[in-house]
């Protein structure tokens, strides 16, 4: 008897809880209250919009329309200041014929070098009703303009029908083209040069990446690191399967491709440009240089209509552009003796890849707006506000992305009950909450900087926990194959031990009898 005790005592007090022990799923604890209560649609950005007027009634009514103009965005909260220009810039406004000189001025009475702060000032000798340069400053020439100055606001700054769509979780044509957030990344220009034995090309893809690309992210250091690089291809020939059109060129005839043929291209320039060398995403530039014998090649659209343009070019939304560099009938000409040159024409061909990259990173086209302005680019760098509805447009894209793994893994985990959360994991999730919700109070505070941080901060910890190789440790053993295991090996064993119980319990009822009888003995 003591010998079935000594085995109940071991399988039961000893063996059951250590069994329980070692085959439970770890997990941390986690705040699964905040991260249900997370609302994605309910994040916004305040930001700031002083109106300058040459009187107090034209600021008042300027004023009003635009906040009647954004009253329906609940994303974005203008908070509207108005004021009179002070007499002296009042004066020097009205006498400078200059648009940039007239900014200098602001500028030196206002700060504009602050983010997501807009001036909105009345400048009389206006051709147009409303002029936007590349600072934070917008100038409007009368009350009458106020309706054109609500158009310029509301589809060339803020644009807040972009801000729901980051916010939301529906792509919609700009977010399906732009690249997802990220902390960083690759840049990488490729030279496709087919045919080098027909062609020599002097072209220095280094400098042109550092003068021209790396003017243009040096802006944005703030929202992502960017990686350049700058590689050659020799000896890629992809049959476009092009049509030889005459036409009265100088060439005397051109190349007809389709648009749809095009993208076929891309599939070629992955096998052979190896850009896939770090987990950071790549931005692809290609110039591919078509052969004398091929040139000039003009791309067709669905309609079958010539594109017209000073480059040909396509762009691949998330993957990047193309760019094709035709020669010159001059370039082409050569003797027996020697292999002909080309100088591609690099403002031409880097404008084209700097025109792709701002709409890849996010910076939308600007529609023509009957009556307004927007001053061109005169260098690479994009302007001030750009880089603004930027870190608007990331923010709430990064912490929609990061609210959105949170809920997907916390639905995860409350279906599948064997997945592990270590502490690492559990250190992620709970630092994407807490800073998640540092960013939204930043964001409704107007701290564009520190919101935009917080929020990147938010995104990668979720990233990190959501992709984390460990959640799938146990996902091959579910608890059906380890009942199958277990119970094959504990069921033989339980069986005499249970049916000693009640031989045991028997025992132990009688043996205090016994002791008491023995004692009255």
């Amino acid at each position: 008897m003591l010998a079935s005790a000594s085995f109940v005592g071991l399988l039961i007090v000893i063996g059951l809880p250590l069994w329980w022990k070692t085959t439970e799923v770890y997990r941390v604890s986690l705040p699964y209250d905040k991260i249900s209560a997370f609302n994605t649609q309910a994040h916004f950005i305040t930001t700031e919009l002083t109106v300058l007027a040459n009187d107090e009634k034209t600021a008042a009514d300027v004023a009003e329309l635009i906040e009647k103009a954004f009253k329906d965005y609940d994303v974005l909260n203008l908070k509207i200041t108005r004021g009179i220009l002070p007499e002296n810039l009042r004066r020097s406004l009205d006498s400078i014929a200059d648009e940039q000189e007239a900014v200098e001025e602001v500028g030196g009475a206002f700060d504009l070098t602050q983010h997501n702060k807009m001036y909105v000032v009345q400048r009389s000798p206006l051709f147009q009703d409303v002029w936007l340069g590349t600072e934070r400053v917008v100038f409007f020439r009368d009350a009458k303009a106020a309706d054109t100055l609500a158009k310029v606001l509301k589809q060339w700054i803020y644009e807040p029908t972009v801000l729901r769509g980051a916010r939301s979780e529906t792509a919609d044509s700009t977010r399906r083209v732009r690249f997802p957030p990220g902390e960083g990344y690759h840049v990488v220009l490729s030279v496709v040069h087919p045919r080098p034995q027909d062609l020599k090309v002097e072209l220095n893809a280094r400098e042109a990446v550092e003068d021209y690309i790396g003017s243009f992210v040096d802006e944005l250091d703030m929202l992502h690191n960017f990686t350049l690089k700058s590689q050659w291809l020799y000896l890629l020939n992809f049959d476009f399967q092009a049509t030889e059109v005459k036409d009265e060129s100088e060439w005397g005839r051109h190349f007809a491709v389709r648009e749809e043929r095009l993208h076929v291209l891309l599939t070629a320039l992955e096998g052979r440009a190896a850009t896939q060398v770090s987990d950071l995403p790549t931005l692809n530039l290609a110039l591919y240089i078509l052969p004398c014998a091929h040139a000039p090649l003009i791309i067709y659209d669905s309609e079958n209509k010539k594109v017209s343009s000073p480059v040909q070019a396509f762009m691949s939304p998330k993957w990047g552009g193309v760019v094709f560099g035709n020669p010159a009938p001059a370039d082409c000409g050569h003797t027996s003796a020697t292999t002909p040159t080309w100088s591609p024409p690099l403002p031409l061909i880097m404008g084209t890849f700097i025109a792709q990259l701002r709409e890849l990173l996010g910076i939308t086209d600007k529609a023509n707006i009957s009556g307004a302005h927007v001053e061109a680019l005169r260098s690479v760098t994009p302007r001030r506000w750009e880089v603004d509805t930027l870190l608007r447009l990331r923010t709430l894209e990064q912490l929609a992305a990061a609210h959105h793994n949170l809920h997907s893994l916390a639905q995860l985990l409350g279906e599948i009950s064997n997945i592990v959360i270590n502490d690492e994991v559990g250190a992620s999730i709970n630092s994407a909450v807490t800073s998640s919700e540092s960013a939204g109070e930043a964001a409704a505070r107007g701290e564009l900087l520190a919101a935009y941080t917080t929020s990147l901060r938010a995104f990668l910890a979720a990233e990190s926990a959501f992709m984390e190789p460990s959640l799938l440790a146990l996902l091959y053993f579910p608890d059906d194959q380890k009942y199958a295991i277990y119970i094959p090996l504990f069921l033989p064993i339980m069986f005499p031990v249970v049916l000693s119980l009640k031989n045991l319990i028997l025992w132990l009822r009688k043996k205090p009898q016994v002791e008491a009888k023995e004692k009255t003995d």
